[in-house]
C-alpha cells in the first residue's frame, strides 16, 4: 500500500524536473551557492557578536 506511493511520489519529482527543464547542473550550482552563502553567514556571525560584546 504505501509502497505504491512512494513510487509514484519519486516518479512525480522525476517527471516533473524534467518537464521543468532543471537540469542536474544547475541543482549542483543552486547547491554550492547555498553552501557559499552558509559558510560567509557562519564567518560574520562571530565578527558581528564580538563588535556587540565591545560596547
Amino acid at each position: 500500500m504505501y509502497q505504491k506511493i512512494g513510487a509514484a511520489g519519486a516518479a512525480g519529482v522525476t517527471g516533473g524536473l524534467a518537464s521543468t527543464g532543471v537540469g542536474v547542473l544547475w541543482l549542483v550550482l543552486a547547491g554550492f551557492a547555498l553552501l557559499a552563502a552558509g559558510i560567509a553567514l557562519l564567518r560574520v556571525v562571530p565578527v558581528l557578536r564580538r563588535r556587540s560584546a565591545e560596547r
